[in-house]
């Protein structure tokens, strides 16, 4: 009979560092290696793994989520029918290994081979939630969109640095500088419109981004960089199919602190979530009060109720991310109920 073994990889350019645990003993010396990141290291993974006797079966593999370095790896993995699981980092750092006294102490040494032990401990750990939810490379769409939504991401802060200059400065330059300022400025607007209209066209590769992309944009306020972004962080709502979780985990979420009598200061978002798609969606909250009758209504209450508006503007957030999960969980267009009972 095989024996389980759990591999650690701790991912990164260059070169990945491999570390396997049996869940009993740990083998500092002969249980890691190192192999570059690329065709060739792949090949001496399969290799290593035949040495240790271990079948595609009897083997999970773990990593924490890298962006791009961890995507070759990936299509190698599936491509051999091997099982992993793909980890928060923050959530591997809070991790502690439950070792012997006179084992290693892991939360002092911070090395990419320690790294991977502690990884492959963690999979340990939670072997039966890997197998049972494993991870599965998104669709070739998906990691399109990320890069042409960053592309864009940088052409936006660009365009805003060349308008506060002009706006600001501009007393100050040379008729040619404030000529070369507006001539980048307008370039750039025309680099975002080209990046928008090539990920619409991305998405047409793809039927379920296609679909899911028409009705996030059918929620009013809902623009293509806030729908773009929450399918991409979602994975077009695979990984995250509960409106609550994306709320926590994009950080709009209130959250208590307290400890014996000590409250501090009630509920508060934290500063722990994707803060960029928390910004990206206080934008869409703005176009909503403008043209969506019963949001602006439900911050006018709220206002005069004496709510702050930073208060106020982080629970029209949690609606707007109710009513898009809403529409992709029933698979139909937004509607308006106040417009439609008034109709």
């Amino acid at each position: 009979m095989e024996r389980e073994l759990y591999i650690g990889v701790d991912v990164s350019k260059r070169w990945l560092d491999l570390a396997y645990y049996d869940g009993v003993s740990v083998d500092w010396k002969q249980g890691h290696i190192r192999v570059d990141n690329k065709e060739s290291g792949f090949v001496q993974i399969g290799k290593w793994l035949r040495e240790l006797g271990a079948g595609k079966d009897s083997v999970l593999f773990c990593m924490e989520y890298t962006g791009l370095y961890c995507q070759d790896l990936r299509m190698w993995l599936e491509k051999e029918g091997l099982v992993y699981g793909m980890v928060n980092p923050r959530r591997m750092h809070r991790f502690e290994p439950d070792l012997g006294a006179g084992e290693r102490a892991l939360d002092r040494i911070k090395t990419d081979e320690m790294d991977s032990f502690r990884i492959a401990m963690y999979c340990e750990k939670h072997c039966r939630k890997i197998r049972s939810q494993p991870s599965r490379l998104p669709a070739p769409a998906y990691f399109k969109l990320k890069r042409l939504i960053a592309e864009r991401r940088q052409y936006v802060v660009q365009s805003a640095l060349y308008k506060q200059q002009l706006h600001d400065v501009c007393g100050y330059d040379t008729d040619g500088s404030v000529c070369r300022k507006k001539e980048e400025l307008k370039s750039l607007m025309a680099h975002v419109r080209q990046t928008d209209a090539e990920m619409l066209s991305v998405m047409e590769e793809d039927a379920g981004i296609k679909k899911n992309y028409g009705l996030l944009r059918s929620v009013t306020g809902i623009g293509i960089v806030v729908a773009t972004e929450t399918i991409l962080l979602t994975e077009n709502f695979t990984a995250i199919t509960n409106p609550r979780k994306y709320a926590c985990y994009i950080g709009i979420a209130p959250a208590r602190k307290e400890s014996g009598d000590s409250v501090r200061g009630g509920e508060h978002v934290s500063r722990k979530g994707f803060t960029q798609a928390k910004a990206d969606l206080s934008m869409a909250c703005l176009k909503a009060i403008q043209s969506d009758a019963g949001i602006r209504a439900y911050w006018q209450r709220r206002k005069t109720q004496g709510k702050k508006g930073g208060v106020v503007l982080n629970a029209i957030k949690f609606k707007m991310v109710l009513r898009m999960f809403a529409v992709v969980r029933r698979q139909k267009p937004y509607v308006e109920m106040d417009g439609y009972r008034k109709g």
